[in-house]
């Protein structure tokens, strides 16, 4: 049986993954009646995914908070951590006045993708995911931080990079993390969709 992104069975693929995160979710949930967090947090996450579906990325899972994209399922053409790098920075300049500030992260790397349960449509598993995830966990507001393999493969980051070794939970040596501040006013220095 194949399923939606075309596969017979479990197949290993070179992709990058993005995980995003809206900063303050639990400050609002904890202030406001959910009829009001769902109209803040709906037309956000709406954005976010609408520039990871521009960039050729797919959701593989949407938290309440924050989601899960992966760039390069259907095939490899080299330019999956740009095309994620891209999706962040578009995501990171259009934050505006008045709502929750988000923080990205992004790792590449080879990972396993399968079937997964219902409603997400695929799995993903493998390092990059977890690098991922750690990455957005150590971003700030505003901050896209890159994995070592994605930094790697970035090579039209306009924007400046700051690396330091960070330690994550789960990871036995410190981690490079490339954090890169995405500021309105950079917005024609960053990466556009090709």
């Amino acid at each position: 049986m194949i399923d939606h992104i075309g596969q017979t069975g479990p197949r290993r693929r070179q992709v990058a993954v993005l995980f995003a995160d809206i900063c303050g979710f639990t400050r609002l949930v904890e202030s406001v009646e959910p009829e009001a967090v769902y109209r803040i947090m709906r037309p956000l996450l709406d954005e976010l995914v609408a520039r990871v579906h521009e960039h050729g990325g797919e959701i593989q899972q949407v938290l309440g908070d924050g989601f899960m994209a992966v760039f390069g399922l259907r095939g490899a053409y080299g330019d999956e951590t740009e095309r994620a790098t891209a999706a962040a920075c578009a995501m990171l300049r259009g934050v505006r006045p008045g709502r929750p500030e988000i923080h990205v992260g992004i790792e590449c790397g080879e990972v396993l993708v399968t079937r997964s349960w219902e409603p997400a449509g695929f799995g993903v598993w493998g390092r990059a995911v977890n690098l991922a995830q750690r990455m957005c966990g150590v971003a700030g507001p505003g901050e896209l931080v890159l994995g070592p393999a994605a930094y790697a493969r970035s090579e039209h980051l306009a924007a400046p990079a700051t690396a330091a070794s960070v330690r994550v939970r789960g990871v036995a040596d410190p981690v490079a993390a490339h954090r890169v501040v995405v500021l309105p006013a950079m917005a024609a220095a960053l990466p556009v969709a090709a």
